[in-house]
């Protein structure tokens, strides 16, 4: 450390740097790599890093037959229409399905396999157990339900793996998977894969049948709390309404609902004197989330980010009403098939 900068200076500009950078920096010294390589420095650094969009592309490589993917790696406020412009492409070993991200660890189901993946280091941690089931997970969707965040009572990454009669969580820091109580409601494959984490519990959008023949449903958000490890369930405001995206709007919990009009209305979910209720925080004449699968809020001026399953990437302005389609390049049968919304980890920077 330099005698001419007090060492807690040091590591406050330290934390603001890149990942790339760090990298590069622990090889000066002992004490700079064993200050970059310590777990209250990691946590900094994370709280410190702005989020990045991480967008997955898909195309074949040179004379390849099966696709790969790679991903390129985004600011927020400074989002293209092609996100492969001037943007350095990384390639990845196999195809996948992200499960979500916390804390720029990213939970993804491929290659037979789950994994916990961070872009900053470029490591990964396999989960081999239940390797047949998420193989089933990733090839058909209705094989069950996968989540993925971060319990903050105990300090551990947890995947979440949801199927009747019983559920499973791994523990990251025991490496092993236990068997918890599944949810009440019957779990079939109308439960929404795309997660939204949020205040240390797990959100998904469900939808109910209320009669046997399946003529008349209902809308409800299945809960997951990571710490307490059970299951609940929270009303909507509007149950009748189609609603297929959970997601955060301005630091709120929130919901996307559209009516028999083709019309979509954007909920928040506020906490006022000890009680929460919902509100509206948008009206719209249309419905452009149709389809939608994640939804982010990526910039302080209304734009939304989302990937419409297997129709591509758009971004759509709540003031403009403008929506546009991210371009995935002028290569021929490329596609961008998958986005998160990530910050830099400095997490298993040693194993």
């Amino acid at each position: 450390m330099s005698y001419d900068l007090c060492e807690e200076l040091i590591i406050e500009i330290f934390s603001r740097l890149p990942s790339k950078s760090l990298l590069r920096f622990r090889s000066v010294s002992k004490s700079l790599c064993a200050c970059i390589d310590s777990p209250d420095f990691i946590q900094l650094h994370t709280l410190q890093s702005p989020k990045k969009v991480l967008i997955i592309h898909q195309f074949p490589y040179e004379r390849e037959e099966h696709l790969k993917n790679i991903y390129t790696l985004h600011a927020q406020g400074q989002f293209p229409n092609n996100p492969c412009t001037g943007i350095p492409q990384i390639k990845f070993p196999f195809s996948f399905k992200i499960v979500g991200s916390c804390n720029g660890i990213i939970c993804i189901c491929g290659n037979g396999d789950l994994h916990l993946w961070n872009p900053s280091v470029r490591r990964m941690v396999t989960i081999h157990d239940l390797s047949s089931w998420c193989r089933r997970y990733y090839e058909c969707i209705s094989a069950g339900v996968l989540g993925f965040g971060f319990d903050p009572i105990t300090n551990d990454y947890k995947i979440l793996r949801i199927t009747t009669p019983t559920s499973y969580i791994y523990s990251m820091k025991t490496r092993t998977w236990r068997e918890i109580a599944s949810p009440v409601t019957p779990l079939i494959t109308f439960v929404k894969l795309d997660q939204c984490l949020f205040n240390g519990a797990l959100h998904w959008a469900v939808k109910r049948y209320l009669t046997d023949a399946r003529d008349e449903c209902d809308y409800f958000i299945m809960k997951f709390d990571l710490s307490l490890e059970v299951f609940s369930t929270i009303e909507l405001p509007e149950p009748s309404w189609e609603t297929s995206v959970v997601t955060i709007i301005k630091g709120c919990l929130g919901v996307i609902s559209s009516d028999n009009h083709d019309r979509s209305w954007i909920w928040v979910r506020r906490e006022d004197n000890n009680t929460d209720s919902w509100c509206v925080a948008y009206k719209l004449d249309t419905n452009p989330f149709k389809g939608a699968g994640r939804v982010f809020q990526i910039t302080p001026n209304d734009e939304l980010l989302y990937n419409v399953h297997s129709n591509g990437i758009r971004v759509y302005n709540l003031g403009t009403k403008r929506l546009s389609k991210l371009v995935a390049s002028s290569e021929p049968s490329t596609s961008l098939i998958d986005m998160d919304v990530c910050v830099e980890n400095l997490a298993w920077i040693v194993r």
